[in-house]
């Protein structure tokens, strides 16, 4: 027997094709906004701040997620339009490891954190992470895992500032990341020999060196770290606090062929030495502050008193 062939009606195959996608979109786009609004709403319960750009949330804040669970962290993590992190205390190394699919995170600061050297290791799976900061880390994080950053390709800046425990070890594995453009450390344990470290990293371009955190001598911010920043020829912005310079350690800069900034914040000299020193360094745009109070101890403890 034979049958007639059917005709396809081509659009109405066209339209069921054109509902289909839109109802799937509906289905994929619409529940994740509807979960970023629950997480937003469970973790602002638990002490979070959430800031947001065109309805979407980018950033993050906590000043302590020290009773956070697992859990906590992992809906976090599902917060994927996530740019900027800023961790109060309580941030260990599983909490690192958690945030791990957060890859949109480009800056992350924590204060007071538990990580650890081993844990460090956890940041590198944040690809596009440009600046890391460790405020006042915890006893295991003397800096020596920050050698793993090496093969962070997009880091622009590294920050390690408020540690007894981050001395000239750390120092050389800062020294290990050569794509580095910016470090900054101050009120740590290194010495001069850990800052002469930093003379390999060629691409090197600003740096923020303050005060060790010790009150004893020898200082590590002193005429002797200018004459080791003398031989760093790709600075360009020169940041020193919180010690007594004297004008002819200081006109030594001149030899930096790029340097087009020196802030010199809290240090003890005379005001007629600056203005000289603006005079020899007269490309440079020099900015001077007297020490504040709180300087003027842990000058006086190292320089001794004038």
């Amino acid at each position: 027997m034979h049958f007639p062939a059917q005709r396809i009606d081509l659009r109405g195959v066209f339209f069921f094709s054109l509902v289909w996608v839109a109802l799937t979109l509906t289905l994929c786009v619409s529940p994740a906004r509807g979960d970023d609004a629950d997480i937003e709403k469970q973790l602002t319960g638990k002490g979070a701040v959430f800031t947001k750009s065109k309805d979407v949330i980018t950033g993050f804040n906590i000043r302590d997620c020290s009773a956070w669970t697992e859990a906590d962290f992992k809906s976090l993590a599902q917060l994927t339009h996530l740019q900027s992190l800023d961790f109060g205390g309580g941030l260990t190394d599983q909490g690192v490891a958690l945030i791990a699919p957060l890859t949109e995170v480009e800056v992350i600061q924590t204060n007071k954190a538990q990580v650890t050297d081993a844990g460090v290791k956890g940041f590198t799976q944040l690809k596009k992470l440009r600046v890391l900061k460790f405020f006042h880390p915890g006893k295991s994080f003397t800096g020596t895992g920050l050698a793993e950053l090496a093969g962070m390709p997009n880091l622009q800046s590294l920050t390690v500032a408020g540690s007894d425990f981050f001395g000239d070890e750390g120092m050389a594995a800062v020294a290990r990341l050569e794509q580095l453009p910016e470090f900054r450390c101050w009120h740590d344990a290194e010495s001069l020999e850990g800052v002469s470290k930093l003379k390999g990293l060629k691409n090197l371009k600003n740096i923020n060196l303050g005060q060790h955190l010790s009150y004893k001598p020898p200082a590590t911010v002193s005429d002797q770290v200018v004459a080791i920043l003398v031989e760093m020829k790709s600075l360009e912005s020169i940041q020193l606090s919180e010690a007594r310079l004297k004008l002819t350690a200081l006109v030594e800069l001149k030899q930096l062929p790029s340097l087009k900034t020196l802030t010199l914040d809290g240090i003890d000299m005379p005001e007629a030495d600056v203005e000289q020193l603006k005079k020899e360094l007269p490309k440079v745009q020099i900015k001077w502050t007297k020490p504040p109070e709180s300087y003027v101890k842990r000058i006086k403890s190292l320089f001794g008193a004038e």
